[in-house]
């Protein structure tokens, strides 16, 4: 066959060739390009009566897609199910421990639960309009406000239907937490704290770098501290949860977290160091140093880690040594 011809053929739209040829005839190929392609080899080859050569045509065409790599390949959806936190003194004996669990109905998170060895809470969400609207667990309840965003920008708890708390939120223009201020109406047993505000940094990709934290005291006194933060090159377990706003104003409303930021990591993280501000602003003595060592599973999840934490005083020579065991396990679709 001349050139000209193969030009001839191959120039004419599909459609054209489909009114005078059984074109689906030929199923070799996932697209209607690839059957063309396909269906114009064989049309070409039947004509010049080189038989042999189109069944070789043929099963080339088909192998070649057969072993065309998928381009978007199905990744398993994994939510996080449980985070559990056992504070080890140096002597080995368990002083603490703090575990929240999370239930979904397909990727709607459904319950939020939060147990310590003096409370034990479950809270029950609620939707409106695709939105988280209240969390309710016995006598504590949380209730968000939204302005035009889908994230919320004010919350409120209350506990047997006294206002204990209400929170203010702010974000970046990627959506992540930017600042929560949290003003006690009631303080809790034991604390001179009326409103804590808690200030988040990140990098361009995202990782949390920097929280600082304003305590303001019953006598209007403030202390101010500082977290910076190391990450890792794998996602943190928190990346899994979607309902992060719920899970900070749930967790700073029970009283236990100190630092909520690390729920907003994005990598997750492997070392931080606290120290205490002076007046101005600027670093004071070390509070803390603490190293993480992670154990990943084949799809980078982080299942446990070890967290290796140096306690300092400034009126205490040698730091306080501690041991924390983080586990996190998921549900994968």
């Amino acid at each position: 066959m001349s050139q000209g011809k193969l030009r001839e053929i191959l120039s004419k739209q599909p459609y054209n060739l489909l009114r005078s040829y059984n074109f689906y005839a030929y199923p070799v190929g996932k697209t209607t390009a690839e059957r063309y392609i396909c269906y114009v080899f064989i049309r070409l080859f039947m004509k010049t009566k080189i038989l042999p050569i189109c069944v070789s045509v043929t099963f080339l065409l088909a192998a070649t897609f057969a072993c065309k790599p998928e381009e978007n390949p199905v990744i398993p959806t994994c939510r996080l199910t449980s985070t559990n936190d056992q504070v080890v003194a140096a002597d080995g004996q368990l002083t603490d421990e703090i575990k929240r669990t999370f239930t979904y109905n397909a990727a709607t998170l459904m319950t939020l639960a939060e147990k310590t060895k003096n409370q034990d809470v479950t809270f029950t969400v609620t939707y409106a309009d695709q939105r988280v609207r209240s969390a309710a667990g016995g006598q504590d309840v949380v209730t968000f406000g939204y302005g035009s965003a889908t994230s919320p920008t004010s919350a409120t708890f209350t506990r047997g239907g006294k206002v204990m708390s209400t929170f203010g939120m702010e974000y970046t223009t990627a959506g992540r937490l930017s600042k929560i201020v949290e003003s006690r109406q009631i303080l809790p047993t034991g604390s001179l704290t009326k409103e804590r505000a808690f200030t988040l940094t990140y990098d361009t990709n995202g990782n949390l770098t920097n929280e600082q934290v304003r305590f303001t005291l019953n006598d209007g006194s403030v202390v101010e501290q500082e977290t910076e933060y190391t990450f890792d090159t794998k996602p943190a377990p928190y990346k899994r949860l979607s309902e992060l706003p719920l899970l900070t104003v749930v967790a700073l409303s029970q009283a236990v977290e100190t630092r909520p930021g690390r729920f907003w990591h994005n990598n997750n993280c492997i070392a931080l160091k606290s120290y205490n501000l002076t007046s101005t602003g600027s670093r004071s003595n070390l509070r803390e140093s603490s190293t993480f060592t992670p154990v990943y599973d084949a799809d980078n999840k982080v299942m446990t880690q070890d967290q290796a934490t140096l306690l300092y005083q400034a009126s205490v020579p040698n730091p306080v040594s501690m041991k924390n065991l983080q586990t996190f396990t998921y549900q994968c679709e």
